[in-house]
């Protein structure tokens, strides 16, 4: 009986346990394949200048600080139409209104390096850094990063020195929703209360 009860307790938490490592998405020719949400940055009419911030906000993305838009990026690899540029070497961060399980866009920078940081609730959860060689702007199609298999709620983006930063075709997935802890408890005291009733009604 026990011997029961506990391994439906562990099936019950497997359902709600959350992967513990992500999987960064670093230097690849392609973002995520089939995502709840893509923002190419031409869905909101702003002209080039422009700050950005909660324009994006219907989309389930805001971001802050430091950030611009262009109308046209179009002549960087896996760039189309518009973008948003930080010229300032300053950290910007891409808050999702909700969790997300993966998170992929398009990033060049003219020279240094960039570390991608992915936190939830302000708690880091995981963080690399690339380093763009001089002048590759232009060519390297190899061009897309961010993070997939675990839950976080904003990536901020660090470029070293004054290396300016374009980002287009921001892409995620919405991470489900947990199981809350006390369910797989509240599963086994009821499956024990069930075995206790129809015991009485044996007896």
């Amino acid at each position: 009986m026990f011997k029961k009860m506990t391994a439906i307790a562990m099936l019950v938490g497997a359902f709600g346990a959350v992967s513990a490592n992500a999987t960064p998405i670093t230097a690849v020719g392609a973002g995520l394949a089939a995502p709840d949400t893509t923002i190419g940055f031409e869905e909101v009419a702003l002209t080039t200048g422009t700050d950005v911030t909660d324009q994006f906000a219907p989309l389930g993305v805001t971001f802050t600080p430091s950030v611009t838009y262009f109308e046209s990026v179009s002549s960087r690899p896996n760039f189309e139409g518009a973008a948003v540029i930080n010229f300032f070497g300053t950290d910007v961060s891409i808050l999702f209104a909700d969790d997300v399980a993966a998170m992929s866009a398009a990033l060049t920078a003219n020279f240094g390096s960039i570390t991608l940081t992915a936190l939830l609730d302000g708690t880091v959860v995981e963080s690399f850094s690339h380093t763009f060689p001089l002048n590759t702007t232009a060519t390297n199609g190899d061009n897309f990063f961010g993070f997939r298999d675990i839950r976080f709620d904003e990536v901020r983006l660090a470029p070293s020195g004054s290396t300016s930063v374009a980002l287009d075709n921001l892409a995620f997935t919405l991470a489900v929703v947990p199981l809350p802890a006390a369910l797989p408890l509240l599963l086994v005291g009821l499956g024990g209360l069930g075995l206790m009733a129809r015991r009485r009604r044996r007896a």
